[in-house]
């Protein structure tokens, strides 16, 4: 996948902007019911996704994996699913889709580390 760290970086910003409207938005109207889901927006979303990007961008090798394309898809639908389970534990007490969003983040995480463990060559 020679356009991992392009991608991983660019969705990483668009979380970056989503998590910063979110952040200011509850300030300009005094209501944080929803700090959670802000919080792992700007860690997972932002953070997380923008180091992968900075990984397979320092390992090309990592980047020509498979692993890599599997490790793109696993991590951001899980993190599509784990954010949206989120917002469903905070209006509805339902945790269902946390969970499941939450275990293919973790997957997500041990792909890469295969990956890394695998291509980068240190």
């Amino acid at each position: 996948m020679p356009n991992a760290a392009f991608l991983f970086i660019t969705i990483a910003i668009v979380y970056a902007i989503i998590g910063m409207i979110m952040g200011i938005m509850m300030g300009v109207t005094d209501s944080f019911d929803y700090a959670d889901l802000h919080a792992h927006i700007n860690l997972l979303g932002w953070g997380s996704l923008a180091l992968y990007g900075l990984v397979y961008r320092a390992y090309p090798e990592m980047a020509k994996s498979v692993l890599t394309r599997i490790h793109f898809w696993v991590a951001n639908l899980g993190l599509i699913l784990f954010l949206a389970g989120i917002y469903f534990v905070i209006t509805t007490s339902n945790v269902s889709l946390a969970v499941v969003g939450s275990l293919l983040v973790l997957a997500g995480m041990f792909i890469f580390l295969i990956n890394f463990v695998r291509h980068a060559k240190l």
